[in-house]
């Protein structure tokens, strides 16, 4: 497998669950096969320099590269914080700042 490969299926996931439902993720522990280019997290600009080759735009490249998990973090942030006030009088910590 390539980064291109990984790409292809970035591309899938989008077609399938739509930019705001997709990002990357570094966890790269148990494993002892990567994509060829994807080693690591260094690997990451040079997929999205794929993606953008391909015609991505820079608001899709930065959503799928933090801007949706941020976001999903927030809100659920929020909702945490709105539950946590009435139930606790407003102690409860945020995780996003």
């Amino acid at each position: 497998m390539t980064l291109t490969d990984v790409a292809d299926h970035v591309e899938h996931a989008r077609d399938v669950a739509g930019i705001r439902h997709i990002g990357l993720g570094g966890d790269y522990d148990g494993t002892d096969e990567f994509p060829v280019g994807l080693e690591g997290v260094d690997g990451y600009p040079a997929l999205l320099a794929e993606l953008a080759r391909r015609g991505w735009p820079a608001a899709d490249l930065a959503a799928l590269a933090g801007a949706n998990v941020l976001r999903v973090l927030r809100e659920t942030d929020a909702a945490f914080a709105a539950a946590g006030d009435a139930a606790s009088g407003g102690s409860v910590p945020r995780l996003v700042r």
